[in-house]
């Protein structure tokens, strides 16, 4: 009876405690924080985990959109941490030098050793984009075009025609989102690795690529979700780590093997191959002539591989969903593109050709990264010890500042109708106005801290969707009424875009059910 007293009394002890270190901590919080006067959900003030166990529902992107529009431009999103959406604030925080990156980057490691997206101290940084610029400059991304083509539309195309000869009906159904990424593997795996895998064709690669998408989740699990003790999160994560691991290996074979092709070569004379591998075993800081070691190159070609695919085949599907939830859209696209290039035509149209001349579509794509960023995270700077002013409010030294790209996008105050999509509000009359509305989209980021893949990514963007559409007939199949043009989303008054997942990318939740489309030739 004793011992039972005993218990209870530490048991109601701890609960004590525990209250009491809660009402301190509300009270520190809302009477002494110098981020009191920010608004912000109270959970969020009080800890981290409020954030994490968001991210680990896979919807921190809806909930920053969903808090921005609550709370407006600036609001408490963690400890010691705030999230902002005005474009002007979000440009001025990502091209001041002074703001770097939060060593939060830390935890996006993908082998242990640091890349350049993990890489969160500014001298490191800067020695790295000198060191890989160069190689992905638009006239080194120009000399690469051939390839892309081949390895991008050419083998998309390839694929889609023989679905459609081997049907009897001049039309099949195809999952547009299971080709762009597959064409992306194919790709990435020819310009980084030098790799001809064929991914539309070849079960392995689709296997590769399953372990790609786990490998995103993966990190992003690692990063975002540390709420259970470690064990117990091992355990948890451990299906996707296996397969983190398997993509990791891929990636060591892959240098090892074009390490003895080089001995081979130098024996005899030959050329070295030109892709993006050769360009990390060969690059070095143009100011201290220093060489990227073994761990170094494997963590930056891991980094090309698994960040190379989904950003641009992720927005390739959903502004492939976009058109069809808004067919007069479609139809204009489509008009546009088949009136300036005939559709009889085998020609593979050339980004210069479809920059140059096809305005509409770039608006369509500009309006899908708005509305439907692919990154899902808010991205995390550090303010300098000086502090800085936001909004009015001084935000202290080693604050985090989250960039908030999914509420900046669709604030009513800077975006007219914001949940419609409606490429024509990048084609208004007056084009400084159409130049503000380019610099407030972020899902590349922006000035100094802009994405160095960006030229790669739109070379694909424009001459994969202007080949589609010009060569293809696109439509829902009949009898799919889970999403289309007439399934309105009570919240916002417009076509309900399919459900997402968001773990690092903002990715279609139901593939094999919402990405179907059928497809016929042009006349």
């Amino acid at each position: 009876m004793e011992g039972y007293l005993v218990i209870t009394y530490v048991l109601q002890l701890t609960g004590a405690l525990l209250f009491g270190v809660l009402v301190y901590n509300v009270i520190v919080q809302l009477t002494m924080s110098p981020l009191r006067h920010i608004p912000g959900p109270l959970l969020a003030r009080l800890s981290k985990r409020y954030y994490e166990l968001i991210s680990a529902t896979g919807r921190m992107g809806l909930n920053g959109r969903q808090n921005a529009h609550k709370y407006g431009d600036i609001y408490v999103c963690q400890p010691e941490t705030v999230s902002i959406s005005d474009p002007a604030d979000i440009r001025t925080v990502l091209s001041t030098p002074a703001i770097t990156k939060h060593p939060y980057y830390k935890l996006l490691r993908f082998t242990g050793r640091d890349s350049i997206m993990s890489t969160f101290e500014s001298e490191m940084v800067s020695k790295k984009r000198r060191t890989f610029g160069p190689y992905m400059t638009t006239s080194y991304v120009s000399k690469m075009e051939s390839l892309i083509m081949e390895h991008g539309i050419e083998a998309v195309i390839e694929q889609w025609d023989k679905e459609l000869s081997a049907s009897k009906m001049g039309a099949c159904k195809v999952n547009y989102c299971h080709t762009f990424n597959l064409c992306m593997f194919n790709q990435v795996s020819r310009l980084v690795f030098g790799q001809e895998i064929q991914a539309l064709k070849n079960i392995d690669s689709q296997q590769k690529l399953e372990w790609i998408t786990a490998s995103t989740t993966f990190i992003s699990m690692r990063a975002l979700f540390q709420l259970l003790p470690r064990p117990l999160f091992y355990l948890f994560t451990r299906p996707w780590e296996h397969m983190y691991n398997q993509i990791a290996e891929h990636v060591a074979v892959s240098i090892k093997e074009r390490k003895q092709l080089l001995s081979s070569i130098k024996l005899s004379g030959g050329k070295k191959p030109a892709d993006l591998l050769q360009a990390l075993m060969d690059c070095e800081d143009p100011e201290s002539k220093v060489r990227l070691n073994a761990e170094q190159i494997h963590a930056e070609a891991l980094l090309l591989l698994i960040g190379g695919i989904d950003p641009t085949a992720f927005t390739l599907t959903w502004t492939i969903h976009l058109l069809t939830l808004y067919p007069e859209c479609y139809r204009r696209a489509v008009s546009e593109i088949r009136t300036a290039f005939s559709s009889k035509s085998s020609e593979i149209l050339s980004y210069n050709q479809v920059k140059s001349t096809l305005p509409y579509l770039e608006a369509c794509i500009l309006e899908s990264l708005r509305l439907v960023p692919v990154p899902s995270v808010q991205i995390p700077r550090k303010v300098p010890p000086e502090g800085t002013v936001i909004k009015g409010h001084f935000i202290p030294g080693g604050t985090a500042i989250f960039i908030n790209t999914w509420g900046s996008h669709t604030a009513e105050k800077y975006w007219a109708d914001p949940f419609k999509f409606d490429p024509m509000r990048f084609l208004d009359k007056d084009p400084k106005l159409n130049r503000q509305r380019r610099h407030s989209i972020f899902t590349f980021g922006y000035g100094n801290r802009i994405c160095m893949g960006k030229h790669l990514a739109w070379v694909n963007l424009m001459t994969i969707l202007a080949n589609i559409l010009r060569n293809y007939n696109i439509s829902l199949p009949e009898g799919y009424s889970r999403r289309g043009p007439n399934v309105i989303d009570p919240q916002t008054g417009h076509p309900r875009l399919m459900d997402m997942t968001m773990f690092i990318t903002n990715k279609p939740k139901y593939p094999d059910k919402d990405c179907q489309v059928v497809i016929s030739k042009a006349r």
